[in-house]
């Protein structure tokens, strides 16, 4: 059936124009008979779809030109420019490049045809007549993979408007941790320039003595996976340093995949400086109180020498429990002010010197008062080394009272020393009590530990594990945990010698 000129131009006039206002899924139609742009239209027509249609290659690229198009369903056979070299026109250009393309066609299906279709780049090949549910469930999928990347869109356009108007220092990596964007307020509060940040280059902005701490807690959590945290100081565009707690996040997709890490820079140097005059004074209040416990102490050590034995029981008894509590009391005294020697960032600073391991541990368990023949000490190897021999003591301490403490009476308690290594040494101590519960194993070694948690008869402050580990690390040295049905076991690593820094204050 011909149509006559007026009837075409009444139809072309009643073709939907493209709107470029729309914020719909567009589908463009071309084709240059204009029966069949018709027939499309009614076929495919929603309500959430803008149809778009064009009757020829040019038409075609200039609506290309103003929309974004979700999907084109291009017709073969068209005049001057047939549809595989609209396709390969719109492949040449960056904004249509990877727009999808069906191909249609009322030829017979010929494989060679079929083959260059999809070299031009089409994502489907259809042959007429076309089955309409084919083609539109077809549309759809393309339809909404449109939809969901829109939304994408406008997900990513929020964030980072949230990025650019927040006061929160925000900042974003890929999934290695390269840095891929922050916030003005990041650049602001660091003072790294934007070309430092994506060039990898953000440790410059990290005080010297926190950097290698910051970078490791950062690879550790790049290797978790898991969100994390830590503290360290930040140089602001003015110079000068502040603390700053960083907060990081893994972000997935719906598969499981690791997407991006989402971070956020908080100022915490109000607290830090409330922290250090706490700090400060308990540190000062712990120094005081040394002198008249150590009075004490002395004072009861002479009404010792001056009484006998025999004759003055009644006196020697409550005077042995003095000192026994005085003691206790220097040992909370120094556990304070190692805390506080930690906390204010000097840490503990050991004075090693050529020593015997064997010796300190007899001379830890020979301050046992009760239990001592519960321990049993197994030597291998070469037990010299270089040490702070005052911290190892404290070491020593802290883990055989802690082996008392959570053991069931008359079991026995293991000592091992293992010197046979020439560059390194180990120390474990084994006891038979319950495990520990694997709630409280990643706090084991935190300070002020609740006793009630842990179930245990100490009076002290639950510093001993903490310093503890503090002054393992100060020699170079690593500490750990095992634990189970067999016993607890607490292993200490240490080099062989410890290297004493010199630039270190006495």
């Amino acid at each position: 059936m011909m149509i006559s000129s007026a009837d075409g131009d009444a139809r072309r006039e009643q073709r939907p124009a493209p709107k470029q206002s729309s914020h719909r899924p567009a589908v463009l139609l071309v084709d240059d008979i204009e029966e069949n742009l018709f027939a499309l239209v009614a076929l495919l027509g929603r309500d959430d779809v803008d149809l778009l249609t064009a009757r020829s290659g040019r038409e075609a690229l200039e609506v290309l030109l103003h929309r974004t198009i979700a999907l084109a369903i291009i017709d073969v056979h068209m005049p001057e420019i047939d549809g595989f070299d609209l396709a390969a026109l719109m492949r040449g250009v960056e904004k249509t490049r990877h727009v999808p393309i069906i191909f249609v066609t009322a030829a017979s299906p010929d494989d060679r045809r079929v083959f260059a279709g999809y070299e031009a780049g089409a994502v489907d090949f259809l042959f007429k007549p076309v089955d309409p549910h084919v083609l539109r469930s077809k549309v759809d999928v393309f339809v909404t993979l449109e939809t969901q990347r829109q939304e994408l869109h406008k997900s990513e356009a929020r964030f980072r408007a949230l990025v650019e108007t927040t006061s929160q220092a925000v900042w974003r990596t890929d999934p290695h941790g390269s840095p891929i964007v922050d916030s003005p307020s990041f650049r602001e509060f660091t003072g790294i320039d934007e070309l430092a940040w994506l060039d990898g280059r953000w440790l410059e902005m990290v005080h010297p003595d926190d950097a290698a701490r910051v970078d490791t807690a950062w690879r550790r959590a790049l290797a978790a996976r898991e969100p994390a945290e830590f503290e360290y100081r930040v140089r602001r565009h003015e110079g000068h340093y502040t603390w700053t707690l960083a907060r990081v996040a893994p972000v997935f997709d719906d598969q499981g995949q690791l997407v991006e890490w989402i971070g956020a820079n908080t100022d915490i140097q109000a607290r830090k400086e409330t922290e250090i005059v706490r700090e400060m004074f308990v540190a000062i209040l712990s120094h005081d109180l040394r002198n008249p416990v150590a009075a004490i102490q002395m004072w009861a050590q002479l009404v010792l020498s001056r009484t006998n034995p025999v004759e003055h029981e009644a006196i020697r008894r409550p005077t042995d429990r003095v000192i026994s509590v005085a003691s206790r009391m220097v040992r909370m005294i120094e556990q304070l002010l190692d805390l506080t020697r930690v906390r204010l960032g000097g840490g503990i600073e050991p004075s090693p010197t050529a020593s015997d391991m064997e010796a300190i541990v007899g001379q830890g368990l020979a301050e046992v008062v009760n239990g001592r023949e519960r321990f049993r000490v197994e030597t291998a190897g070469d037990m010299t080394g270089t040490w702070d021999v005052d911290r190892i003591y404290q070491v020593i301490s802290n883990l055989v009272r802690n082996a008392l403490e959570h053991s069931p009476a008359d079991t026995p308690i293991c000592v091992r020393l293992d010197g046979t290594h020439a560059a390194a040494f180990q120390l474990r101590v084994h006891n038979l009590g319950p495990p520990i519960p694997t709630s409280l194993r990643d706090e084991i070694f935190e300070p002020f530990r609740g006793s009630n948690n842990l179930k245990r008869r100490s009076r002290g402050l639950g510093l001993g594990l903490f310093i503890t580990k503090q002054i393992v690390q100060a020699h170079g040295g690593t500490i750990s945990l095992e634990t189970g049905d067999a016993g607890t076991t607490f292993s200490v690593d240490l080099p062989r010698h410890t290297i004493r820094n010199e630039s270190a204050e006495d």
